[in-house]
């Protein structure tokens, strides 16, 4: 496709519009069943769908720069996976390439957006038609002695079915187990009552297949799960689909299949389906339920409960001792965990509590901000997750299954498995994103979809757009988000009355350091009476010191820029999955930023 535009010259106006036509079918079958990232611009796009051409040059020039980029980011494994064919599909873009005249080819060196991986870079600037002819013949010799003879791998049938028998038989002890004990809930388990394929793919190693499996959601009446009989060494990265599907994806993984003698691991055990369960469980439990799971899972580290006259009186929800101790226990779940909503429940028993220690329980890491905040005030942070892993460190899981099995009854079904493969993806996607300039875009796409997914059902619609910050050759973009709220009392009503953000303004900032206070003051730049004054920064890093005066320096001036890194999007990815506000962190951002 790129090889036929850069042939395209000024008149072929027919030819052009059918390949811009075929180019778009494709980009859509791509977006439209999710086969790997595409980053194009909006630019590009436009380029792509309109039906008149003013100008093929120019026109031929936006295609061919982002196409030109978007293959070559594909030739990183991040994108597509394939074998020891490198050098040939480097060597086919540069044969594309030189398809283009030579005035063609000194605007695009001019104006090319590189890749991060841009692997055996030319400069494509030829004085005369000979220079660059000698050019094509030499690329195409090299190309000839790089090229890679794969031995075709062929697995045979009856390979097959001995990998599907015992595939099969996993996959019914799986849905027997699930069945038996947690009939009520069964659809919620990411391969339960779902659509599964499985793929075997290549591998790095020569000695193991990758086995491979996604799970739809979907309306067949019998889903089971399939065996593709077919090898893929050519296929997208984690996890996009492998085939043209449009039902949404809802849980996958990769195991090892041995070459020798077809064997792998048990990818469903007991082990995995008690995890999923405590993740469930977890996803819909009330406060109440929090409580109750929080009290057994300290009983086995040997806390004693009892009723106590200064819990009662102090609204705690626990009371125990342990080695001639007293503790109180705040649960926190659902519970606002707000630097604001702490440090008012600590001032309601604050000093007033002398001999008992107060724990702070979460379902969820609440950050860091809040867990300063409790260091200052000598109250202990204590994890859910750190208690449920202990079990599984010493292979005692079953006693979580016993505990949960007996409260499925009482839960409120509400949040959908979906929702924590979305979460999950996200954050492997967030850190397999390399940091710096050539990435900014795949950086931008992820932090777009990271914004919606924590915060799209705090408003009543999310209506945003993107905005191109600069030319072409980086089409750096942010978000205005229409402040368009549903809970008048929320972080969003508060901000649209305290900063006049009628809109909100997210920015996306792949440095590979800590932000700086030059930073802030431009991303300030967007703010206007048309938007308001707020806005919100996603890094890799964080910000420094000169940042954080900044901050202070532009909110003394009616502007909030509050600012999150990887770490602090990744801890809201895990508490938005288990149904945790993260509008809470947004809310103890600002106070750190006021109280100073």
């Amino acid at each position: 496709m790129l090889s036929k535009i850069c042939s395209i010259k000024h008149n072929e106006f027919g030819d052009y519009i059918y390949l811009k036509k075929d180019l778009l079918t494709l980009v859509y079958r791509i977006k439209k069943f999710n086969l790997f990232t595409l980053t194009f611009s909006e630019q590009f796009m436009l380029c792509l769908e309109k039906k008149t051409i003013e100008n093929i040059s120019e026109d031929k020039f936006v295609l061919i720069t982002e196409l030109y980029f978007e293959l070559y980011e594909c030739l990183y494994t991040t994108r597509l996976r394939y074998g020891g064919e490198l050098m040939y599909y480097i060597f086919e873009l540069k044969l594309a390439l030189l398809n283009l005249s030579l005035p063609e080819l000194s605007k695009f060196e001019e104006a090319i957006k590189k890749p991060i991986h841009y692997f055996f870079p030319e400069n494509f600037v030829f004085k005369t038609e000979y220079e660059k002819k000698e050019k094509v013949n030499e690329i195409k010799i090299n190309q000839r002695q790089s090229k890679v003879i794969k031995q075709k791998v062929k697995i045979k049938e009856k390979e097959y079915e001995i990998i599907e028998t015992k595939l099969h038989e996993f996959y019914y002890q799986y849905k027997s187990y699930i069945l038996s004990n947690y009939p009520a809930i069964s659809d919620l388990f990411s391969f339960y009552n779902k659509r599964v394929r499985a793929y075997v793919t290549e591998a790095i190693s020569k000695n193991i297949y990758e086995f491979r499996f996604h799970s739809y959601i979907t309306n067949t009446k019998n889903p089971a799960i399939t065996l593709i009989h077919e090898y893929y060494d050519f296929y997208p990265a984690y996890f996009k689909n492998l085939e043209e599907i449009s039902e949404e994806l809802c849980g996958a993984m990769v195991i090892v299949l041995r070459k020798d003698n077809l064997d792998f691991p048990n990818p469903f055990t007991i082990k995995y389906i008690h995890r999923e369960l405590v993740s469930i469980f977890l996803r819909n439990s009330k406060e109440k339920d929090v409580e109750e799971f929080s009290e057994f899972l300290l009983k086995c580290e040997g806390y004693k409960f009892a009723s106590n006259t200064i819990a009662l009186k102090y609204r705690f929800d626990l009371y125990a001792e342990k080695s001639n101790k007293q503790f109180l226990f705040e649960i926190f779940h659902h519970k606002s965990r707000s630097s604001v909503k702490l440090l008012e429940r600590i001032k309601s028993f604050n000093q007033k509590i002398t001999n008992e220690k107060v724990i702070f329980v979460f379902s969820a890491y609440p950050g860091d901000a809040v867990n300063k905040i409790l260091e200052q005030n000598n109250i202990i942070p204590i994890y859910i997750n750190d208690l449920v892993d202990k079990h599984f460190n010493v292979d005692n899981s079953q006693i979580l299954h016993w505990y949960i099995q007996t409260k499925i009854s009482s839960l409120k079904l509400s949040q959908k498995g979906s929702k924590k493969f979305e979460g999950e993806t996200l954050i492997k996607r967030l850190n397999n994103c390399p940091e710096g300039d050539k990435n900014w875009s795949d950086y931008e796409d992820i932090g777009i979809d990271i914004f919606r997914f924590l915060f799209e059902d705090s408003f009543k619609s999310l209506m945003y757009e993107t905005q191109i910050e600069n030319d072409l050759k980086n089409h750096r973009r942010y978000l205005i988000v229409s402040n368009y709220y549903k809970d008048p009392s929320s972080f969003w009503a508060e901000v649209k009355n305290e900063y006049k953000a009628k809109a909100i303004i997210v920015d996306f900032k792949n440095y590979s350091k800590k932000l700086n206070s030059s930073t802030l003051f431009s991303v300030s730049k967007y703010n206007n009476k048309k938007v308001g004054y707020f806005t919100i920064i996603f890094s890799r890093k964080g910000i420094d010191k000169t940042a954080v005066i900044e901050q202070r320096t532009l909110l003394s001036d009616g502007k909030l820029i509050i600012e999150f890194n990887d770490n602090e999007l990744i801890e809201m990815i895990n508490e938005k999955i288990i149904g945790i506000d993260p509008l809470d962190r947004l809310k103890s951002k600002e106070f750190e930023l006021v109280k100073k």
